[in-house]
């Protein structure tokens, strides 16, 4: 029963709580109301950011598609006058375009729909008759702007939303239209820079019929739908230009604050919503805090009221409470994972948990009472050899009442084995005297082999177990000590293993990472005992082979390299697949060609290469030759862009002649390198420009050259003159060809007839759909195309049924000897009786003598160009060679 007192205090309480929590709900209630307020204010906020940003954008747009529309010729909108106005109109439209980020690019189309100009595109290819924007504005003559639905475009292929003025003649009859893609990616960035919480929404939509333009976050498949039975949108529709709802959205069922705005005077308005769970969080979380305080102050109340009532019980179970202490210490004590020992001052045992005693061994305390502990489990070294007592740490600790923390050593088990202990002892204390010490330790063997294993992984490679690069360099310092002092020369071999890229590309980096396995247990199998074997990374393996005595050694080397050769043809049998690789060795020796890891292992490298290049499979010794070719390479490649900005390279030009009647036809630009005095071939520096991309910007200032200066022969000799460039197959990968073609001609003016592209059969040989489709369309701007030297390929004649070849260039490989060999006139019969039939010219390189010209013109091939007829020549050497081929005509 409560006495009295109790029932004030409760009483007391109770009026408090009743008025604390009554003093919280005004508090909350007020809160709530502000939230709510803020949210509104927030929305308003960013909204009218976003309609300001809007209805620039579309303002600006507008204003420049007007301005366009009224500027815009009439007489360029056809496609018959496309060719003559194509650049200054692309000009005119690339220059206001660049400063609108908003839109994609400037169209104008003519009235039949299709786009003749954009600002993005040189010659487009596209027609737009059925598009909405296109049909509303060509039947409403009254209509002055358009705004499509979102849709993809055709030329660029992205969401946009188009904006379209019509174009109209002074008598107000449909000529045309102006149109801005508007970029739907760049109000979507706009969008994304705001955050209006994790549940926030903006939205982007038709004010006519609540079409979604852009949501903010996107929704799959709400692009264009039409809102039905929607609050905010009937208040647009009803004349509002601005307002704020709360109301549950139908898309996704989230209750949020709405503010929306139309968007100037264009047809669309813009909304932002904050859920009210985001914006209501804090006033959610401060309510769920304030009814925790509140029930934790009734339980408070309640604990106090049940002490008051039990304090007495409490007193006369205190016995029993420290019982249930002294048991819950010892279930710590026996369930602890680390082993725990008492000994008294003279290190008897005492007491031991669990896990002390399975670590050490024992079964029970039976063996362990009243023996020597400190003798008993730390009487041995690391090493296993008797551990005097007077290095016994745990006896010193013992006897003076020290402390030893956290040393690494070894106990003594049971059965006599070692185990791997870190331990702790300190002093165990009784009313303030030493009685003892306690020994706490714990098992640290798995620790030590994970020790042991990251030193082994910081030296070897972690798929092989080969050594790696970092303990390849130690063993080749040691073996390089070895081999000076005894007067012989080590073996550096830096092997690459072919084709292994073909096999992680088509079998996957699984069977690659076997492959590699195998291949350095198959290296191990086959190297001598005292011979290194590591792996640098990927498929590239480093080999250290002593002990090489004079020539002999050398030769003895040599057959070493042929059997690690021999072995690594041999079929590999994984788990399923059977593999064959072969490799290519570069071997540098030391101290021949260095002294030092680094120099050796650069020269074992540069020997490979020169292996690979030698058709792989074999090896080669570093020779000082190797070295200065890969200078020379680097030079080259060092200088090659400032050469070309500094206009060091020229091209030269070979006639092409009619076999007929000698009449110069065409040229073929072939570019030099004017190096200072120097006039660089192209055999020394196009290989390292193609393997290197570097061809690619050569490429496009030889085609830009080769055009310009086709015209000026034009103006000079009244008559037109073909002009071949050759183009190289990495100009098909790496370049925009078609692009760099449509520029030359345009910015030259040749007409594109003029311009001929010679390419290689090397390039037709991995024909993809991308390189089949260049060459259509470099066909369909009127371009001749010609098969360099035909004949030399070993691809397949589908190629010439696929493509609009123009010209096959027979090669002078067949040309040279055709007066002496059989074979080489059987061959270029074949060659020109099958370009006839195909409806392709011919014609002979390399024509050296007039008998071969005359045998040429006999077997019926067309053109030839040649030694014969003229060397390469400069612009002015030719423009004077074809002067005196006129006057000669002429006499």
């Amino acid at each position: 029963m409560i006495q009295r007192p109790q029932r004030i205090y409760l009483v007391f309480f109770l009026l408090l709580f009743m008025g604390t929590a009554a003093l919280i709900a005004f508090l909350l209630g007020t809160a709530y109301v502000e939230k709510q307020h803020q949210a509104e204010v927030n929305a308003r906020n960013v909204v009218a950011v976003l309609e300001a940003r809007l209805e620039a954008a579309l303002r600006r747009t507008q204003a420049n598609l007007e301005e366009l529309a009224q500027r815009t010729p009439l007489a360029a909108l056809s496609l018959a006058a496309r060719p003559q106005y194509a650049a200054t109109m692309q000009q005119q439209l690339a220059l206001p375009a660049r400063h609108f980020p908003e839109i994609v690019g400037l169209r104008l189309i003519d009235a039949e729909g299709n786009v003749l100009y954009a600002s993005d595109r040189l010659l487009p290819q596209a027609n737009v008759r059925d598009r909405s924007y296109f049909i509303a504005l060509s039947q409403h003559p009254q209509q002055s702007l358009f705004f499509s639905e979102v849709t993809t475009g055709r030329i660029n292929r992205i969401l946009q939303l188009y904006m379209a003025v019509p174009i109209r003649t002074p008598q107000g009859a449909f000529a045309g239209i102006a149109m801005a893609p508007l970029d739907i990616g760049y109000f979507q960035q706009l969008f994304d820079a705001v955050d209006l919480g994790p549940h926030g929404v903006i939205t982007f939509r038709r004010s006519d019929d609540g079409r979604l333009v852009l949501r903010h976050p996107a929704r799959p498949g709400t692009v264009n739908q039409t809102l039905h039975n929607n609050p905010m949108q009937q208040r647009v529709e009803a004349g509002e230009q601005q307002g704020v709802i709360r109301f549950h959205a139908a898309i996704d069922h989230v209750e949020r604050v709405y503010a929306f705005k139309r968007v100037g005077e264009f047809p669309f308005y813009v909304a932002a919503g904050i859920a009210s769970d985001d914006f209501l969080a804090q006033w959610h979380t401060t309510l769920l805090g304030t009814v925790v305080v509140s029930l934790l102050c009734l339980l408070l109340l309640a604990w106090l009221l049940q002490r008051l009532r039990r304090s007495e019980e409490r007193r006369l179970h205190a016995s029993g409470e420290l019982q249930a202490s002294e048991d819950r210490f010892l279930q710590l004590f026996n369930s602890v994972g680390e082993g725990i020992c008492g000994m008294d001052g003279q290190g008897r045992y005492l007491f031991s948990n669990p896990a002390a005693r399975q670590l050490l061994g024992h079964a029970d305390e039976a063996t362990l009472r009243e023996q020597d502990l400190p003798g008993l489990i730390h009487a041995r070294q690391a090493d296993g050899r008797p551990l005097p007592a007077t290095d016994c740490l745990i006896r010193q600790a013992v006897r003076q009442g020290q402390s030893v923390h956290e040393a690494d050593d070894v106990f003594t088990r049971a059965d006599g084995s070692l185990l791997a202990v870190r331990y702790d002892a300190y002093p165990l204390l009784k009313d303030g005297k030493n009685v003892g010490t306690v020994l706490l330790f714990q098992d640290i063997g798995e620790r030590k082999r994970q020790q042991q294993q990251i030193a082994f992984l910081a030296h070897h490679d972690a798929l092989t177990g080969l050594p790696n690069r970092i303990l390849a360099e130690d063993r080749f310092c040691q073996l390089a000590g070895l081999a000076q002092r005894h007067e012989e020369r080590l073996a550096m071999l830096f092997l690459d293993l072919d084709g292994f890229k073909t096999i992680n590309d088509s079998l996957g980096h699984d069977v690659g990472d076997e492959m590699l396995q195998a291949v350095a247990q198959r290296l191990q199998s086959l190297l001598r005992e005292h011979d290194t074997a590591c792996r640098l990374g990927g498929d590239e393996f480093l080999l250290l082979l002593p002990g090489i005595r004079g020539m002999g050694g050398v030769e003895g080397l040599a057959l070493l390299i042929g059997r690690l050769l021999h072995g690594l043809e041999q079929p590999f049998l994984l788990q399923n697949h059977q593999l064959s690789t072969s490799a290519s060795i570069g071997v540098a020796l030391y101290p021949d060609d260095g002294e030092d890891f680094t120099t050796l292992m650069k020269k074992a490298d540069t020997a490979m290469y020169h292996a690979k290049d030698a058709g792989r499979n074999t090896y080669r010794l570093f020779d000082e030759r190797m070295n200065v070719e890969a200078q020379q390479v680097l030079r080259l490649r060092s200088h090659f862009m400032a050469a070309l900005e500094a206009g060091q390279f020229v091209l030269h030009y070979q006639p092409q002649v009619r076999l007929a009647d000698g009449q110069v036809l065409g040229v073929e630009a072939l570019v030099r390198w004017q190096d200072g005095e120097r006039l660089i071939a192209p055999a020394e520096f196009i290989p390292m420009a193609e393997s290197s991309g570097l061809i690619v910007p050569l490429g496009e200032w030889v085609l830009h050259e080769a055009c310009r200066q086709a015209v000026q022969w034009q103006q000079e000799h009244d008559r037109p003159l073909c002009v071949a460039v050759n183009i190289s197959a990495v100009q098909f990968k790496r370049g925009n060809l078609e692009h760099t073609v449509a520029e030359a001609l345009a910015h030259s003016g040749l007409p594109p007839q003029l311009l001929e592209l010679e390419l290689t059969e090397t390039t037709l040989l991995h024909q993809t759909e991308a390189v089949l489709h260049t060459l259509s369309r470099l066909s369909e701007l009127g371009v001749r195309l010609a098969i360099d030297d035909f004949g030399t390929g070993y691809s397949s004649l589908a190629y010439l049924k696929r493509l609009s070849v123009n010209k096959l260039k027979i090669d002078q490989s067949f040309i040279r000897h055709l007066t002496e060999d059989a074979d080489d006139g059987n061959i270029v019969c074949a060659i020109i009786e099958m370009a006839r039939k195909m409806q392709l010219q011919t014609l002979a390189e390399g024509v050296e003598s007039q008998q071969i010209a005359d045998l040429l013109r006999q077997m019926g091939c067309e053109q030839a160009q040649g030694y014969h007829f003229a060397r390469p020549l400069t612009a002015a050497q030719l423009h004077a060679y074809l002067l005196a081929q006129r006057a000669g005509r002429q006499s």
